[in-house]
């Protein structure tokens, strides 16, 4: 499986396409891309790369990991998947982008198909795992690729850090749930597995356990 990264929007949130060179089917993991350009640069990816978008997956429901899922429902009819109940119980996307200050540049998509703790679908020959991970939001899917030892953690874990738990709770935080979360669920897999982070650079599971200082 193929995985290219983007940064997009001023957060510098990592938007990843995931494909099979067999297949040419792609996902799209936290589509963050906020401006014409950023889009440009994805578009022109999946169409020289000639993928197709079969589902756009949402790890939870802060503004710089959904910018882009309007871009993307325009151009394609791959289903937005994610934590409803997240998106249902953070402030809504107008309100936060008055919170952080920012323009609304292009009509955001919301989740119209709830992913859960638990959920398991198949892309191509890949099965995929749904984690849910509360504690930086009301709820934090992780998405788990068993079979390449690949985990998609949003904003839960990062490389020698955690998600930030401090926006209170209006914003679904809870320093506790999370780290107990990433203690039960994600430090119980492989530790070769491979995290691919919503911020930052990618790590693995056991550099975590080994070196992370806020676990």
């Amino acid at each position: 499986m193929n995985v290219k990264v983007f940064v997009s929007n001023p957060f510098q949130e990592n938007t990843y396409v995931l494909s099979h060179p067999e297949t040419r089917e792609a996902l799209i993991v936290d589509p963050g891309m906020m401006t014409d350009t950023e889009w440009q640069r994805i578009r022109d990816y999946l169409t020289e790369q000639q993928l197709r978008v079969v589902r756009i997956l949402v790890t939870h429901c802060h503004i710089d990991h959904m910018m882009g899922t309007g871009y993307l429902t325009e151009w394609c009819d791959a289903p937005v998947c994610g934590p409803v109940d997240d998106q249902l119980s953070l402030p809504s996307a107008d309100r936060q982008f008055q919170l952080f200050g920012l323009p609304c540049l292009h009509p955001l998509t919301g989740i119209g198909r709830n992913l859960n703790e638990g959920d398991r679908f198949s892309f191509g020959s890949s099965e995929v795992q749904v984690l849910d991970v509360p504690g930086h939001s009301f709820h934090g899917l992780c998405y788990y690729f068993p079979n390449e030892k690949m985990l998609f953690s949003g904003d839960v874990l990062f490389y020698c850090s955690i998600g930030r738990s401090d926006f209170g709770p209006g914003m679904g935080c809870d320093g506790e749930a999370l780290v107990d979360g990433i203690r039960t669920k994600l430090f119980a897999l492989p530790p070769e597995t491979k995290v691919y982070t919503g911020h930052g650079p990618a790590t693995t599971i056991g550099q975590e356990i080994a070196c992370n200082p806020y676990i």
